[in-house]
């Protein structure tokens, strides 16, 4: 089924719309999204692969986005390489994005990460809009809510699952995990003992380590004996090795060790609730 750009076209500039218009041309079946062939659809007339220096992916466009063509780094794997490629569709069909550069937008690493700006910061705002609309672009809400809609409880094992269905890297599918989670969340991604960044739902509570600090001395993360890709179980965490401030707070931490040193931590919390303080009887006389 061929993507209609005039449906894009009239979507507007907000990321979810814009995403939205695609995937309701693609029926109502959950399956991995065939980017390459959407940008293929809508005009982009090449996606090369071929080692990117410091970046992730380019889109090169005229001004008028009557067409394009795509970069990503090939050393990528395939999962990462599908979210870049919807990142830049994300640029190229966002009518507010423009080029900042003559060779068109250019994407790093970082940029892919991108989730929030600060106000007057064009490139960073089109950053967040891009990877919002890559985000639902490869994982569409109603589909994500239609897996999860039977899951009990928050667990790896879902993210992992999410991951192979929609066909994105196990850190793309934990942060969308996280929009969908309903209690408060957090996700750990670390590498070499060292944390890479927090994701976190806004309800979670303050965090007592953050980005590029040691992973917690004690922790299960780093004390458990699983093996590589072996997810550990929920566990009754230690809360003041994880939390500000952990009273009437039980935290739940769970964990997976992945290639290269890198590793995936859950944290979970339930806020316990206080005993009425008992009182003895009075008997009557």
């Amino acid at each position: 089924m061929a993507i209609d750009r005039m449906e894009i076209d009239d979507a507007g500039a907000n990321p979810k719309r814009l995403a939205e218009a695609i995937t309701k041309q693609l029926g109502d079946t959950p399956c991995a999204v065939p980017v390459r062939q959407i940008a293929a659809d809508i005009d982009i007339y090449e996606i090369r692969e071929e080692p990117l220096n410091g970046l992730a992916g380019c889109l090169i466009v005229p001004e008028d986005k009557s067409e394009g063509a795509i970069a990503v780094d090939g050393r990528m794997g395939e999962e990462r390489k599908r979210y870049t490629i919807g990142h830049e569709i994300g640029h190229y069909v966002n009518p507010m994005h423009r080029a900042s550069s003559p060779e068109g937008f250019k994407c790093s690493r970082k940029d892919m990460l991108t989730d929030n700006a600060k106000p007057g910061d064009r490139h960073a705002k089109m950053e967040v809009e891009a990877n919002q609309f890559a985000a639902e672009l490869l994982m569409p809400e109603a589909w994500v809510r239609r897996f999860l809609r039977p899951k009990v409880g928050l667990d790896i094992e879902h993210i992992f699952e999410l991951a192979a269905m929609f066909e994105v890297s196990k850190e793309a599918a934990a942060r969308r995990y996280l929009t969908f989670a309903g209690e408060p969340a957090a996700v750990v991604f670390s590498h070499d003992g060292k944390i890479r960044y927090v994701k976190k739902t806004d309800d979670f509570p303050r965090l007592s380590v953050w980005n590029g600090q040691p992973m917690p001395a004690d922790c299960y993360s780093l004390t458990n004996n699983k093996g590589q890709g072996e997810i550990t179980d929920v566990v009754e965490s230690v809360g003041h090795q994880w939390l500000d401030t952990s009273r009437g707070l039980s935290l739940g931490e769970q964990t997976v060790s992945q290639a290269k040193g890198f590793r995936m931590t859950l944290l979970t919390v339930e806020f316990e609730q206080e005993e009425d303080e008992w009182e003895a009887p009075r008997f009557q006389r």
